[in-house]
């Protein structure tokens, strides 16, 4: 199929793109699926800059009017969140219950030779400390505090700027990601 060739997926959003509301978990878009030739990352474990396993690709977070990836959804391992002490002013993290963290496609890369995902500017401890992604409650406001911590020059948005250009720069660019794995521009294809 064309990558000018995708039909919009029932259940894709109607609100301008890049809006909170247009982001979605793969598992929750019926009619979209990882193109044929990409690689589907879900499960695959997620390695930090120090070489310590942080967890595992829990899901991919779809911006469904862009038809990208935007975040890898990564289910932290709970030998990981027992070793890292809690910052002052916060209780740590809720061990005994998934612990879930939201990274920016363009900020990990695949590891072509042993299907894993590296976290080349990040270590362990970084990753344990970064807020815990509600898969109820995810809205600009946090999706604003997450690229801040990812992207310290960022500024909101201005009133004349798009939403369009929260998502533009290497942050976001799945590229970056995919690298040499990409056989195909668009990632996601109607489920047909």
């Amino acid at each position: 199929m064309r990558d000018d060739a995708y039909d919009t997926p029932r259940g894709a959003g109607t609100v301008e793109a890049g809006t909170a509301s247009n982001i979605a978990p793969l598992k929750s878009l019926k009619d979209f699926k990882v193109a044929d030739g990409d690689p589907d990352v879900r499960g695959w474990k997620v390695i930090s800059r120090d070489g310590r396993e942080i967890g595992k690709v829990h899901d991919l977070l779809v911006d469904t009017s862009a038809m990208r990836v935007r975040y890898l959804d990564v289910d932290l391992d709970h030998d990981l969140l027992r070793s890292v002490p809690s910052l002052p002013g916060t209780s740590g993290p809720v061990l005994g219950r998934d612990h879930h963290v939201l990274i920016p496609i363009g900020y990990a890369q695949l590891d072509e030779d042993h299907d894993r995902i590296h976290m080349e500017h990040m270590d362990s401890h970084d990753v344990a400390v970064l807020p815990t992604y509600d898969h109820n409650a995810f809205n600009r406001e946090y999706e604003t505090g997450l690229r801040r911590r990812f992207d310290r020059d960022y500024t909101p948005a201005t009133p004349s700027s798009t939403d369009r250009d929260f998502y533009t720069g290497e942050l976001y660019d799945d590229s970056r990601f995919y690298g040499p794995r990409r056989k195909r521009r668009g990632l996601f294809g109607g489920g047909r």
